[in-house]
């Protein structure tokens, strides 16, 4: 649909972008907050067990959270960036047209699987309600709590390329 034409999806294309765009960044952003404090719990550790001799006992259990965390919401940043892997061997032969029609199903197979995630990671938040971490005695909710955030976002980044297409680049 071209984006110029009233009433059509295309016509908020602009707006929506733009408050993808901002989620997408503050996505970036977490990723890079979360990997920095899991690397530097991981340091840390290793300073305490080997230097100071007296290893840390909530240090694995933030670095996993962490990287937990920073994983699902990559995974999530990748669908709205377009860069897992496809094969694109079979769409490269279609009309313009058919390319589009095949991008947009595959858009929404990945929006389903988005929904999918939410669905069963919520669930299995609820599942662990009133259940601590050993070390640092923390609800493992909070854990859990990247599959359905992630989920969320797929679908949000997957909505956003069915409807629109592929996002622009993404800045470096």
């Amino acid at each position: 649909m071209p984006p110029d034409r009233p009433g059509t999806a295309g016509a908020a294309a602009p707006a929506v972008r733009r408050l993808v765009d901002g989620l997408a960044a503050l996505t970036r952003v977490a990723i890079f907050v979360l990997a920095v404090t899991m690397l530097l719990a991981l340091t840390l550790q290793v300073f305490m067990r080997f230097v100071v001799g007296n290893p840390l006992a909530w240090s694995e259990e933030v670095a996993l959270t962490c990287f937990s965390w920073a994983m699902l919401l990559a995974i999530a940043l990748g669908v709205r960036e377009g860069i897992h892997v496809r094969m694109d061997l079979f769409t490269e032969r279609l009309p313009p047209a058919g390319r589009r029609f095949l991008e947009r199903a595959v858009a929404l197979g990945v929006v389903a699987f988005g929904f999918a995630l939410a669905w069963a990671g919520g669930r299995y938040v609820l599942d662990s309600l009133g259940t601590t971490s050993a070390a640092i005695g923390f609800p493992v909710g909070w854990l859990y709590a990247s599959a359905p955030v992630c989920g969320t976002l797929v679908v949000v980044f997957g909505l956003e390329q069915a409807l629109f297409g592929r996002a622009p680049a993404a800045a470096p």
